[in-house]
């Protein structure tokens, strides 16, 4: 064993001097599309539920036929060439893999957009990868009209009653209309995907080349301005089959005998890795629902499907755990997985009471998802977020840039054939993050002598109050312990006498609630220099399609 790698020494047998040849895995991701066809063949691969229950499904012999398709009429009738980005702004959907097989296969490089982004966020993020096809769903393409006309983008719009029967078609027509923000102007021209698919059987099968590059996938943006992260099939293979290995090892791998439900958006990172590529892999089934909100919408897949896995953020969790219909029949989960943000003590505690482990993890875009992991059995530690990826390489440096060992608390930086390549046209932003083939993370960990990580904070959300540093996620697991509090963020605030102080912003479970009784509580279980300053209330905190509250927005 590697003495320097001392987390192996909490591995199993198994994955002591854990090394990947990354010359052995695939050329490309959707080599996963054709193997799961042959393996798996006519079973479901895809079901989607929308509110009222009613649903559809394909097969992964189906998914990977139809993925075929797209891609001939990719680079037949629209002209793609080896390289063109392919920008695709789906809600959970039976297309989303369809699209991103099919642009794989067809040569071309894929990035996932946010239904939800304005006008001005598309337009950005369009102009900034260069992509010549946009695929959106038509709840939301108008936003999407003047940016495709003005940059020549086209265009191919989803309808999510697509590959319904014509009777459930109608029906799902009608009870969305209140859902659109309207249709596209005569003026626009677009191909239906549904349509593409059709010319595309027409095509017949052709093997087109390869490009590299499989996705740039823009980063959340929560402390900044959002990077498009460089990440290759080989990046995106070697994650899949380090996660693989992993939970091999604890005898907790996915298997084809698995249903995952799937909640976060899958253009996000986290769901794209785990829920559709990994889940894909194994041939599982997997559950979409295409709008979590409200909570409601999860319980007819619930009720329907023996879901086994599902993924999720605290404030997904948390949410579940506060509605009736959900604790009066809880599913039975072998886990539930959490990462995207800190998962609360209180929110992991009930869950795993109620319905099953949770596996909390922790992961970057740049990382192509994953960074570390907790066990699955007796090895899991509430609270951290487990060991490093086997075949990844993990430090913990101070502010002069000096390692730490053991125990000691600073900036977690990572190597590893998982890690993003480049940011998109930054080559500045690339040259600070990646030294030595070292990502800084900028997230503020500890790590204990056995190898379990903690993460402590963002470096950039950490607060100084006279010197001392203060890091919100302490300070907020604090305040949410209060039973009157809903969820809370802590942000720094200028202070003339000890240059930032603690602010906290807290939605609370009741109108009377004041500051004093947030403070009185925070002086109970924190140092001085922690507790609130300032205590202000309101409504709903900000957050990210995924759930993460958005402190940069609050400050």
């Amino acid at each position: 064993m590697n003495t320097d790698h001392y987390w192996q020494k909490s591995y199993p047998e198994r994955l002591q001097n854990y090394s990947l040849n990354c010359d052995e895995l695939p050329s490309a991701t959707d080599s996963i599309a054709a193997e799961a066809a042959r393996h798996y063949d006519a079973r479901a691969a895809l079901t989607l539920v929308l509110p009222a229950g009613v649903h559809v499904s394909l097969s992964f012999a189906e998914v990977d036929s139809l993925s075929d398709a797209f891609a001939a009429f990719l680079v037949h009738r629209l002209g793609a060439v080896q390289g063109d980005v392919v920008a695709i702004q789906l809600p959970n959907s039976i297309h989303y893999p369809i699209a991103v097989f099919g642009a794989w296969k067809a040569g071309l490089v894929v990035t996932n957009v946010n239904p939800l982004y304005t006008e001005r966020e598309l337009d950005a993020q369009l102009a900034d990868c260069g992509a010549k096809l946009l695929i959106a769903s038509d709840l939301f393409v108008q936003r999407a009209e003047r940016v495709v006309t003005a940059r020549g983008v086209k265009l191919v719009v989803a309808s999510l009653w697509d590959f319904f029967s014509d009777a459930a078609a109608t029906l799902i027509k009608l009870s969305m209309q209140a859902e659109s923000t309207g249709g596209l102007t005569s003026t626009v021209e677009y191909v239906r995907f549904s349509d593409a698919i059709a010319v595309g059987k027409t095509l017949g099968n052709s093997a087109f080349p390869r490009h590299p590059v499989a996705l740039y996938q823009y980063t959340g943006g929560t402390t900044g301005r959002s990077k498009g992260a460089v990440l290759t099939h080989k990046n995106l293979l070697a994650v899949l089959q380090m996660t693989d290995d992993f939970l091999h090892a604890y005898d907790a791998r996915f298997t084809s005998a698995d249903t995952i439900l799937t909640v976060l958006p899958m253009y996000h990172i986290f769901a794209f890795v785990i829920n559709f590529l990994s889940f894909f892999r194994a041939g599982a089934r997997n559950v979409l629902v295409p709008n979590p909100r409200p909570l409601t919408n999860l319980r007819p897949a619930f009720e329907q499907f023996a879901v086994t896995w599902m993924t999720g953020v605290d404030t997904l969790y948390a949410g579940l755990l506060s509605e009736p219909w959900f604790r009066s029949n809880p599913p039975k989960l072998k886990y539930a997985i959490s990462g995207g943000t800190a998962l609360r003590p209180t929110t992991g505690q009930q869950w795993r009471e109620l319905v099953c482990p949770m596996l909390e993890g922790y992961g970057l875009t740049e990382s192509s998802c994953i960074v570390a992991f907790n066990p699955p059995g007796a090895s899991y530690r509430p609270g951290s977020v487990g060991l490093p990826m086997p075949g990844s390489e993990v430090r913990v440096i101070d502010g002069n840039g000096r390692l730490l060992g053991p125990g000691g608390r600073g900036e977690l930086l990572v190597r590893g054939p998982h890690m993003l390549a480049a940011y998109l046209n930054r080559p500045d932003e690339t040259a600070t993050a990646v030294v030595d083939g070292w990502f800084y993370t900028g997230d503020i960990v500890v790590m204990e002598p056995d190898g379990y990580i903690t993460i402590v904070d963002r470096k950039k959300d950490m607060v100084l109050v006279s010197g001392f540093n203060v890091y919100p996620n302490e300070v907020e697991a604090v305040i949410t312990e209060h039973p009157d509090v809903v969820e809370a963020a802590v942000i720094g605030v200028p202070d003339e006498g000890t240059g930032e102080a603690v602010q906290a912003i807290v939605v609370a479970r009741r109108a009377d609630l004041t500051a004093e009784e947030i403070i009185r509580h925070c002086r109970a279980r924190l140092t001085g220099y922690k507790v609130p300053k300032q205590v202000l209330f309101r409504d709903q905190l900000p957050k990210s399609p995924v759930g993460k509250i958005l402190r940069a927005a609050l400050r």
